[in-house]
């Protein structure tokens, strides 16, 4: 077993049957082998250790890497879909309001249509109206004078015939008087009666002459009510109507200009930590060449005094997992 309090490198050579049997020299040579050996095989273990933990550190960055890749792809996939399936719904809703509005439009030239047949249709019948409406007007004249003109006729007649029977009776008198009377009796009975028939045609020329009057004033009346009733006829008289104007057919609207969505670049990875896996070599190796410097070749009672922590400064925390592994330790 070996005694932490007592020297290290006499306990070796103990242990290896060389404690007094070599010279101090070729102990030195052998302490110091033994100390650079060890800070190379700590050097190679420290290298081996910082190489496994950059490629642990690298393998991180990678994934990490293709997380953020792929983030960025899917955000991409989804930025074109939804690009897409607006674009497409634009296309969409506006052939609908297209279409709507050719229906809209075909809908109301049918209207247009419509209306003016209707119009035309009303306007033939008003203007048919209007035509008898004033033949009417123009007959009712016509009968109106008539018989205002036979009633001034059978007025004329009339009084033709009461002339004609006043003169009988103008006759009758006389010659009763001339038959009867004789001399200044007879003439004042004859002077007398005509006297009398003058009275009555005067009255029946003054009756005649107020029937005849009264007459047309009754014809100036008819014609004015047909003038009346024709202006009433012409003020209701419709217009003859026109041609609608042409209701504009719609217009599709232009294209939009569609601009496709960015790409969106992955973001980076963090660098992966690396460690230098020279460092510790060079360490071990500087440790070792110090080892063999340290050895005094020019004096044989030389004894080599090993370095400061001497078999384990170089050598990692986990290449102590084992107390006999090297052998130094007991």
């Amino acid at each position: 077993m070996f005694n932490p309090k007592e020297n290290l490198l006499d306990q070796q050579l103990a242990v290896s049957g060389l404690e007094m049997g070599i010279e101090p020299i070729t102990a030195s040579l052998i302490g110091a082998g033994i100390s650079a050996g060890t800070s190379i095989l700590g050097g190679i273990m420290g290298s081996s250790q910082a190489s496994k933990q950059n490629a642990a550190a690298r393998k991180n960055q990678r994934e990490q890497q293709k997380l953020l890749n792929k983030q960025a792809k899917n955000q991409n996939k989804y930025n074109q879909e939804k690009f897409d399936a607006e674009r497409e719904n634009y296309k969409k809703q506006a052939d609908y309001n297209f279409q709507s509005a050719i229906l809209d439009w075909q809908y109301k030239t049918s209207l247009r249509a419509l209306q003016e047949r209707t119009d035309m249709q009303k306007y033939i019948i008003n203007a048919d109206n209007s035509r008898r409406q004033l033949s009417f007007n123009k007959l009712a004249e016509q009968q109106g004078l008539s018989r205002e003109q036979l009633a001034i006729e059978d007025a004329r007649t009339e009084n033709a015939f009461q002339r004609q029977d006043l003169l009988v009776a103008q006759l009758q008198a006389e010659g009763k008087a001339s038959l009867s009377q004789a001399g200044n009796s007879r003439n004042k009975s004859i002077q007398s009666n005509i006297a009398q028939i003058g009275r009555d045609i005067a009255v029946m020329n003054a009756s005649l002459t107020g029937e005849i009057n009264q007459s047309n004033l009754n014809m100036f009346d008819i014609q004015l009510g047909r003038f009346s009733a024709d202006a009433r006829v012409e003020a209701a008289r419709m217009l003859k109507p026109q041609r609608l104007p042409d209701i504009p057919a719609p217009v599709r609207p232009p294209e939009p200009t569609w601009v496709e969505p960015m790409k969106i670049l992955p973001g980076m990875a963090a660098p992966a930590q690396q460690q230098s896996v020279f460092a510790p070599l060079i360490s071990g190796i500087g440790s070792a060449a110090s080892s063999l410097a340290s050895v005094d070749f020019s004096s044989p009672e030389s004894t080599y005094t090993p370095p400061m922590g001497f078999g384990t400064g170089n050598i990692p925390s986990s290449a102590y997992s084992s107390s006999s592994q090297y052998g130094f330790l007991g």
